[in-house]
């Protein structure tokens, strides 16, 4: 199969897309594939990709104008099939707030929280404690890889994370921090199916899950023997596919929840999740016993 992998792009997650993307498309080599990489930050790569005849385009675009619904929309004019969620999916899993409000309105818990939509009106933090708790998360509503994400435990925290989070968007979400077990799951749709793969618990060093954990090798413990009863652990698989068959994902996502006193808590939805050696989709995939490329593949094929 002649396949194009799409990677780096402009976004603050360009470096972990440049890892990922390079990551799939050796993987696909390997099995006998045609795979060129493009890059969307390259000044020609429209050209590049109409001459290349691909059969199908994988996208392995982290954040903004890759897991935004941009590139999804501009692919479905192109008419390149391509691997992953369509526009609509799209939008919602990359804008946290819109995420939340779908959870919310299906039933599926997540941390209570403010949002915030105008950097000229944000409220005191006196006024944040007394509505989210604290400590609590400033996070922007439209990145990944925890990036401009902070932890507020005082008044100067408060600040900096405002200063910090402001940079990568004018829309904020502060939510309620859950001190409990960070479960990350996957979740793929094959045949207009939604599977899941096995949860794991990230065991962190810290209380927050950062870049620097997430994509250096032995920064955080992926345990798959997680402290959950049957009944709770059972909920978490229910709620995953319960979200992602309304969001209408495809492809593969990874869905992120905090579990304290059995409620499993959606933290967000990747709608292109790390592919890097280090990701957790990959370590999913290959702990349920099968092959990765396999995976790809398959990924591939539903596309066509």
């Amino acid at each position: 199969m002649n396949i194009v992998v799409l990677l780096g792009g402009m976004s603050p997650e360009r470096d972990i897309s440049l890892r990922s993307g390079e990551n799939v498309a050796n993987i696909l080599r390997n099995r006998g594939h045609h795979v060129i990489t493009i890059d969307t930050a390259e000044p020609h790569f429209i050209d590049h990709l109409l001459n290349s005849h691909a059969d199908c385009v994988f996208p392995v675009l982290h954040g903004e104008g890759g897991e935004d619904g941009n590139i999804q929309g501009f692919l479905n004019v192109l008419g390149f099939p391509y691997v992953g969620s369509d526009v609509r999916a799209s939008v919602i899993c990359m804008d946290k707030y819109l995420t939340k409000l779908v959870a919310i309105d299906n039933g599926v818990p997540t941390p209570r929280y403010t949002y915030i939509y105008d950097p000229d009106n944000v409220p005191p933090y006196e006024n944040v404690i007394k509505t989210i708790g604290s400590p609590f998360i400033v996070k922007p509503c439209n990145t990944g890889s925890t990036i401009g994400l902070s932890l507020v435990g005082n008044e100067d925290d408060y600040n900096t994370a405002l200063q910090n989070a402001f940079q990568f968007s004018t829309r904020l979400l502060f939510e309620e921090f859950i001190d409990g077990l960070e479960v990350t799951v996957g979740a793929y749709s094959l045949d207009g199916d939604i599977g899941t793969l096995p949860p794991i618990w990230v065991v962190k060093p810290d209380k927050v899950f950062d870049y620097g954990t997430k994509y250096t090798a032995g920064g955080a413990k992926h345990v798959y023997d997680i402290p959950l009863d049957s009944k709770p652990l059972n909920e978490l698989l229910s709620n995953t596919k319960k979200i992602c068959n309304v969001v209408g994902i495809r492809g593969v996502v990874r869905l992120d929840f905090i579990v304290k006193d059995e409620t499993s808590y959606l933290l967000e939805i990747n709608s292109i999740p790390g592919m890097t050696s280090e990701s957790l989709v990959p370590d999913e995939v290959m702990h349920m016993g099968n092959d990765f490329g396999d995976f790809l593949e398959e990924l591939l094929k539903d596309a066509l």
